[in-house]
């Protein structure tokens, strides 16, 4: 399909060689509902956001039944129902159930398409497979297979006919899935090139005579880009995921319209296009986002209903109060005072933890078992292992080059740390050498390189030790203490009650202060 560059004209967006004039029959509408990224965020949560008159206020947002009303509010027989992947893991519910509550949930919507992300596989791919058999919708990866089979692990594309158009639908999962989940999790998938599987696809549904074609993808923000900038001469529109990126209006990159709409089902994404489909051309479009703030005119009741049958028999233990939190809590000083938590739960020298690990930030007040579990939905065994000085710098420099480089990415899943101190001027980093790094304590005394450190992580961070690490000189072996992330956190909570955390500057750029 030709594309050509789209310009913006007050209210409307319309590409150029589209004439009023055209023939109206070839002009067929379409409306693109989509969310991603929900993780079994099932119940409306409160957030802090200004109001018309600039004031700090707390609204409910997101949760199933206020999803599906806006749905059903914006939904007609021109609509196509997409999702953009990752449903699973977030809340107790969905970890209880291995899944099977949120496709439950899901049913509900009557979707016509969902791509596979990289937490739908955190029960593992034979959990997943089982799960979605129940299933009333279509699922997509068009670039995940079994191994040593040709067969793809779910349906690589998918046509639907709307309204007179023709679509072509062909879904992606991250191209990083291997490293995005525990290796058990996905020990008999293969990833295919994914480049090569949308092209083939792209192909297919050109012999169909598919008027549009999307790629309904799970790889965050930056990737669709990229697959817009190879693949503008045929595909229309990107439905992302992945990045939980709220893209308010459109991103057009070659002449291809990129949207995502955040996460948590805070936002639904509404893409109205019109088509035309003698030229298979987007002539017309307009996208924005809206707020899913809890209506009581919206939301849908017999979802809320089932959602509360569902929650019900765990609801009074993840309503328990455990503490309290005096300051709010997010990702860099909540994860800060996780590590140091599991440091002194483990008794080691250092902590680790990936940012990533942590998927819930939290307004001051009660703190509830509940709000632990969604803090840390994976339940991830913590480990510990030794490691030599010299190790240990070598490991603290390959983090440090690894997150210069990914600093400017959203996605970029950096290393939180406790016990240990370092200071280091960036504008010296060389692939070469450690040098770079002035500084470094262990428990307040300078690093020795002779001396053996203990520390302690959890299971994924160690199963994933080059992708933080990058190569370790030394070969680790860890001792897995079957202790879970969660409880760990609610015993530390419940000892010390009140929380007040700050957050510490404990890896320095002196670059920045000259």
């Amino acid at each position: 399909m030709k594309k050509y560059l789209i310009i913006t004209l007050l209210f409307l967006f319309v590409l150029p060689g589209y004439s009023q004039d055209s023939d109206n029959e070839n002009i067929k509408d379409v409306t693109i509902l989509h969310w991603n990224d929900f993780h079994a965020r099932n119940t409306a949560y409160k957030i802090n956001k200004k109001d018309s008159t600039g004031q700090q206020v707390q609204v409910f947002v997101g949760g199933t039944s206020s999803m599906l009303g806006y749905i059903n509010k914006y939904r007609d027989n021109k609509t196509l129902l997409l999702n953009g992947g990752d449903d699973f893991q977030g809340t107790p519910i969905s970890s209880i159930t291995r899944g099977y509550s949120q496709i439950e949930l899901l049913n509900l919507y009557k979707l016509d398409a969902f791509v596979l992300g990289n937490h739908d596989f955190d029960y593992g791919m034979y959990s997943l497979d089982s799960a979605l058999k129940g299933a009333n919708y279509e699922f997509l990866a068009a670039n995940l297979a079994y191994k040593g089979k040709t067969k793809t692990f779910a349906k690589p594309y998918l046509i639907k006919n709307i309204n007179g158009i023709k679509i072509g639908i062909i879904g992606v999962s991250p191209m990083d899935l291997m490293t995005l989940t525990l290796p058990k999790n996905v020990s008999d998938i293969q990833m295919l090139n994914t480049d090569s599987a949308i092209a083939a696809d792209i192909t297919i549904l050109k012999k169909e005579k598919c008027n549009l074609i999307i790629l309904l993808s799970h790889n965050g923000e930056d990737r669709d880009k990229d697959f817009a900038e190879k693949f503008h001469k045929d595909i229309d529109i990107i439905i992302g995921g992945h990045s939980h990126t709220p893209i308010f209006r459109p991103e057009i990159v070659d002449g291809v319209l990129i949207c995502q709409a955040g996460s948590y089902g805070r936002w639904l994404g509404k893409l109205d296009i019109k088509v035309d489909i003698k030229k298979d051309t987007v002539v017309k479009y307009f996208g924005k986002l809206y707020e899913t703030i809890f209506d009581s005119a919206v939301y849908d009741k017999p979802a809320e209903e089932k959602v509360e049958k569902m929650i019900a028999s765990i609801e009074p233990e993840m309503k328990r109060p455990i503490g309290t939190l005096l300051s709010d809590w997010k990702k860099n000083n909540l994860g800060q005072w996780e590590t140091d938590a599991i440091r002194e739960k483990l008794q080691t020298d250092i902590a680790f933890l990936n940012s990533g690990s942590i998927r819930k930030t939290m307004i001051k007040g009660d703190i509830t078992v509940g709000d632990v579990w969604e803090i840390n939905p994976f339940g991830n065994s913590m480990m510990k292992f030794s490691v030599t000085g010299k190790t240990l710098k070598k490991m603290i420099a390959n983090s440090i080059r690894m997150s210069s480089k990914g600093k400017d990415n959203p996605e970029y899943d950096n290393i939180l740390l406790s016990g240990i101190y370092v200071e280091f001027y960036s504008k010296n980093i060389t692939p070469e050498s450690d040098d770079f790094i002035t500084k470094i304590t262990v428990g307040g005394s300078d690093l020795n390189e002779n001396n053996n450190y203990s520390v302690s992580t959890n299971n994924y961070t160690v199963s994933q030790l080059k992708k933080y690490f990058g190569e370790i000189p030394e070969e680790i072996k860890a001792e897995d203490t079957n202790i879970l992330d969660r409880d760990l956190i609610i015993e530390a909570v419940q000892k010390q009650k009140e929380i007040n955390s700050v957050f510490e500057k404990r890896i320095i750029d002196k670059s920045t202060e000259q």
